[in-house]
């Protein structure tokens, strides 16, 4: 009988509040393996080890002397799939718990047969994830002789084409993870319910991360339902998410390059400011700026700000932020920061004197651009 110890108990303590009498789960060495009388547990049941090896239809204990490590009561034999697994017993007088017997005993087999169902189904979810995630990850699982036997055993279309979405949640340092299980909990199935909302949809966890595998194309469409159910987790759930898309759907030889494109999405998503949701195509520096490291980011910010403070860096970025998202108009530029032309032409002309780099000119843009990037999205 492979239960756990958890369902086990649940189960037992439900059908000692039907007849508010003591009930005990036994298994097929006679061990008390859930009882509602917790000093029980563990113990050996000799009247039930009676049973299993004479293979006896019932065992009426009418002493608690009677057998080794037993009460009176009633015991009868759990069979399912016409196999007995295990004994279930009704501790108390045989004239109080014997009319219970018959019912108790098809309540605790409907149960474990369910638990059964259950179980196979999550065994049968981790194989198909496992399946998923070597397809996503490995470059070349597809050329495994297996390959395509398996993926049909397992009900995994792969000649429909598919749309990779990476999903993660993000937590403020400090955040008790465990007391917000239950809201992560409703968000993940809120989320698999909006996202694999069609057949053909398939869900697994790698990580940290939920990877959903969708038949919709569409890019606009996909866009708008993401945004929204950020919207709906943050508002329904209190909860921070971040949502990377693939560039296109791919044939099945190339599932890798999908997944490796909402990746990098998703790691634009998670360190860009106020972009809870990325797509692949949003991306233009950010394909190859999480490629290098940290250290060489880090010596060309301080090449180009070379005896900045990082208050003065703050202050350079913020005004050529600015600068290059109105396209060099000094006007715009002046009149969002709320300062005179002339100061911030002083400041630009400064910026010049100071790096060497002419913030204005076709050869010093793309050197503060880049800068810019990698001083924004510093680990």
């Amino acid at each position: 009988m492979n239960l756990s110890t958890t369902f086990a108990m649940q189960m037992v303590e439900e059908l000692s509040a039907i007849i508010n009498q003591h009930i005990n789960l036994i298994d097929n060495d006679g061990t008390i393996i859930a009882s509602t009388d917790k000093t029980r547990i563990g113990s050996t049941h000799m009247g039930a080890k009676k049973m299993i090896e004479e293979g006896m239809p019932y065992l009426i204990i009418e002493s608690d002397t009677e057998y080794i490590g037993s009460k009176k009561g009633v015991n009868l034999p759990i069979v399912v799939d016409e196999e007995v697994v295990g004994i279930i017993g009704i501790t108390g007088d045989r004239n109080d718990v014997e009319k219970y017997g018959e019912i108790i005993r098809k309540f605790t087999e409907m149960y474990i047969r369910d638990e059964n169902v259950k179980q196979l189904k999550q065994q049968e979810e981790k194989i198909r994830s496992r399946f998923l995630e070597n397809w996503l990850i490995n470059p070349s699982y597809f050329l495994e002789g297996n390959f395509h036997e398996t993926a049909l055993t397992l009900g995994v279309d792969i000649n429909v084409l598919h749309r990779v979405i990476l999903v993660t949640f993000v937590f403020n340092d400090g955040t008790d993870v465990k007391k917000d299980q239950r809201r992560l909990d409703e968000a993940t199935r809120y989320l698999r319910n909006s996202l694999c909302d069609n057949p053909g949809c398939y869900y697994l966890r790698i990580g940290t991360k939920l990877v959903f595998l969708v038949t919709e194309l569409d890019d606009d469409k996909l866009r708008e339902k993401c945004i929204k159910i950020i919207k709906n987790i943050e508002g329904n759930y209190q909860l921070n998410v971040r949502i990377g898309l693939d560039d296109h759907a791919m044939h099945y030889k190339q599932i890798h390059q999908s997944y490796l494109q909402a990746q990098k999405a998703l790691t634009s998503a998670l360190t860009i400011k106020h972009q809870s949701f990325i797509s692949y195509k949003d991306l233009n520096i950010e394909l190859f700026l999480y490629e290098i490291p940290q250290m060489i980011r880090q010596e060309f910010i301080d090449k180009i700000f070379n005896g900045f403070s990082d208050d003065e860096i703050k202050e350079a970025i913020r005004i050529l932020d600015v600068f290059y998202g109105y396209d060099g108009s000094i006007e715009k530029t002046a009149t969002h920061l709320f300062i005179h032309k002339n100061t911030l032409q002083y400041k630009l002309n400064k910026l010049y004197e100071l790096t060497g780099h002419n913030p204005r000119h076709s050869l010093g843009i793309p050197m503060y651009s880049l800068a810019m990037a990698f001083y924004k999205n510093r680990s």
